[in-house]
């Protein structure tokens, strides 16, 4: 084979692999150009045009991320792969929503961003592959944008917008942030959530960190719980824990809920160490109802209690009905005890009305 057949070959497969990526976008003008000068400044030429556009770009998605462009309600028969018919970009009810069936795990995603007057309005993260409906504004595909790239220009992005402003596109931000695949996605959410940025922001981004970001995201969460000094946000951060997947995330659950000097942190961890752990969560709470010096944080630990599956709850509330020396405590057992309507729970309270 000569080297200029080689050469058109070469182009050929280049192309066909653009093609691929691009995705099937209805009701509209469809371009296509690279990235070029990097994707700060190809959205900088767009922020020009008075016109509104969407434009949007591949990046590869992380390992186990779950999206679907599905609603709630919507006929889990007309899911294919996460997407459900065409995604209508300029619908105004198009939040993302998992099916009752998770869908399968998606290995890049699209973002999607709709820039008029001069800034981006939205932000979108959808499953690639699916089908996308323009709504009859131009469509930009940008070719070759790097992970990192994305992750930077979106964290500018979430930066920029003020405090109380155009919450739905910080929050569609940083959804979209915590789903690349680069580790800087992970650098870029611990950066938002520390000061000096707004609380507002800092809380949205540490949510993500849990929800997404794993092991890495929950050492970047303890890092924070450590560092912080506004106990309202300290207080949230046991709830970004508690829906992280790293099995680490029940281990600083009991340390928070064991050592945390203020009590409504320990309060909020104990509250989710029991919807989270299970039998792991007995000692903890135990020694909170016994030892916690602090009163609101004993009555959370006798909740936690009444959280746990019956067989473990219900033998603790009782022995902590039977044998704390705080009254108030005994009461509060003998309270949740009465919500379950558990049998075993039943008989005690009928022995403690006849003594």
């Amino acid at each position: 084979m000569n080297r200029k057949s080689l050469a058109v070959l070469i182009l050929a497969a280049s192309t066909i692999s653009i093609l691929a990526q691009q995705p099937q976008v209805s009701n509209t003008q469809f371009r296509s150009e690279p990235t070029g000068s990097g994707l700060s400044a190809t959205v900088d030429r767009f922020r020009q045009s008075n016109e509104p556009v969407w434009i949007g770009y591949s990046v590869p998605a992380l390992q186990g991320t779950h999206i679907s462009t599905c609603r709630y309600g919507k006929n889990s028969s007309a899911v294919d792969g996460g997407c459900c018919g065409e995604y209508q970009l300029e619908g105004s009810d198009n939040n993302l929503e998992a099916e009752d069936k998770q869908p399968a795990s998606s290995s890049e995603i699209y973002v999607l961003l709709r820039v008029e007057h001069g800034s981006v309005q939205k932000a979108r993260a959808v499953r690639a592959g699916c089908k996308l409906n323009a709504g009859g504004l131009a469509f930009d595909w940008i070719g070759g944008v790097q992970g990192e790239e994305s992750v930077a220009f979106l964290g500018a992005i979430a930066e920029g917008i003020p405090q109380s402003e155009n919450k739905s596109l910080l929050d569609e931000t940083l959804a979209a942030i915590s789903m690349h695949a680069t580790p800087k996605a992970t650098e870029q959410l611990a950066k938002l959530a520390n000061p000096p940025h707004y609380i507002a922001l800092r809380e949205k981004a540490a949510f993500w960190l849990g929800v997404q970001r794993g092991h890495d995201g929950l050492q970047e969460l303890k890092k924070l719980v450590k560092s912080e000094k506004d106990d309202g946000l300290r207080e949230k951060l046991a709830f970004d824990i508690y829906v992280n997947s790293d099995p680490g995330a029940i281990d600083e659950l009991i340390r928070m809920a064991n050592a945390d000097p203020d009590a409504q942190v320990r309060g909020q961890a104990i509250f989710w160490l029991a919807q989270k752990a299970g039998q792991k969560a007995t000692a903890t709470l135990q020694n909170a109802v016994d030892n916690d010096p602090d009163l609101a944080v004993k009555k959370k630990a006798v909740f936690g209690l009444s959280q746990m599956p019956k067989d473990e709850g219900i033998p603790q509330l009782i022995h902590v009905a039977d044998t704390n020396s705080n009254p108030t405590i005994r009461k509060e057992a003998i309270f949740w005890l009465g919500q379950t309507k558990d049998p075993r729970a039943l008989e005690y309270i009928e022995q403690v009305l006849q003594r």
